[in-house]
């Protein structure tokens, strides 16, 4: 019988769990490709580009969360135009490890990213959530900018090697309308503009994301720009 063949309850128990892994698996695949249908159809929608997956995006950019642990891929990649700005969103994920032996275990690191071309490099720039993390390095480099405001100074973290260009894209206006939005942490990077949180990307929140960085560049002045082009 095949209880008897599988040792009784322990074969039970056994094939229960492989019929849990297989239908955790079944649901796991069908809610992929719901997804990719979804992501194809908002896609569309803007007349952007949808394509599952692209491993140049894997070492376009750099800083965290790029170029840590191993089996790293953008999936679930958008390609397209806000605002006259191009811009791409895709899901980052990498692995890191830990342990030997049976205490060996992986863990899958996964991010949303959004990007948006600048059209010209910049200085890095990059602007946190305050924590005691982001205080501690920024003091430790001495790359922790303080600018005027001090309730900007409590909500953010400044990083930035040339501190005349975060006090010019960094202005009262600037600080004002930022600290609308606390938890928003984005940085210049070559030349984008990069908002990267932990989790998958939704539509909705690719969108949300797009106004915010548009509304974050619309408000840098323009001799910054004439500055950053050589005019």
């Amino acid at each position: 019988m095949l209880t008897s063949l599988f040792g009784g309850s322990f074969g039970l128990l056994f094939l229960g769990f492989t019929a849990l892994v297989i239908v955790v698996f079944v649901v796991s695949l069908v809610q992929a490709k719901r997804r990719r249908e979804g992501m194809t159809a908002f896609a569309a929608a803007r007349g952007w580009t949808y394509r599952e997956s692209d491993d140049s995006l894997v070492t376009r950019f750099s800083g965290d969360p790029f170029g840590t642990g191993s089996s790293r891929r953008a999936t679930n990649c958008l390609y397209g135009a806000h605002d006259g700005r191009p811009m791409v969103a895709f899901d980052y994920r990498y692995t890191t490890s830990s342990g030997t032996g049976d205490d060996h275990s992986t863990e899958t690191h996964t991010y949303s990213v959004v990007a948006m071309s600048l059209g010209v490099p910049v200085p890095p720039l990059a602007v946190s959530p305050e924590g005691p993390v982001g205080r501690f390095f920024g003091r430790l480099t001495n790359r922790d900018i303080e600018l005027e405001s001090e309730d900007f100074n409590r909500a953010f973290t400044v990083l930035a090697h040339d501190r005349r260009f975060a006090s010019d894209v960094l202005h009262p206006q600037m600080m004002q309308m930022l600290l609308q939005w606390p938890a928003l942490g984005w940085r210049f990077e070559g030349d984008s503009m990069l908002v990267v949180r932990a989790g998958d990307h939704e539509p909705h929140e690719v969108d949300a994301t797009l106004a915010v960085m548009d509304a974050i560049l619309d408000r840098v002045p323009e001799h910054v720009w004439r500055t950053l082009r050589g005019q």
